[in-house]
């Protein structure tokens, strides 16, 4: 009775089972491959979208530092000609008293020339 159940166990598989069983094999292993694929193609993308993104902020971080800097040296630019406007405006203040003391008629003299 061990024989024949050792015999049974041993059956072999028909040519088109064995060819159907191989066909069904290769198609698994076709699409685990293209899963595969498929997710390498998002990892990859994914890295793109990335470094793209970060080399937009770069580039964007630069951007902002140069008119920043830009920014700030016309700021200062305008403070120093303000500054200017100012003290000259502070030097003239008692400039308009003197012209105008030079420039007062001499009433004395006047007052000869009309005797």
């Amino acid at each position: 009775m061990k024989r024949k159940v050792a015999k049974v166990g041993k059956l072999r598989l028909s040519p088109n089972e064995e060819t159907m069983l191989l066909k069904e094999e290769y198609e698994r292993r076709r699409k685990l491959r293209l899963q595969q694929v498929r997710e390498q193609q998002k990892y990859i993308a994914l890295q793109i979208r990335q470094k793209v993104k970060q080399r937009r902020e770069e580039q964007l971080h630069q951007l902002e530092e140069v008119l920043r800097a830009e920014w700030q040296k016309a700021q200062d630019e305008k403070m120093k000609a303000l500054e200017k406007l100012y003290l000259s405006s502070l030097r003239a203040i008692g400039e308009g008293h003197r012209q105008a003391k030079e420039n007062e008629p001499d009433l004395e003299a006047l007052a000869k020339q009309a005797e």
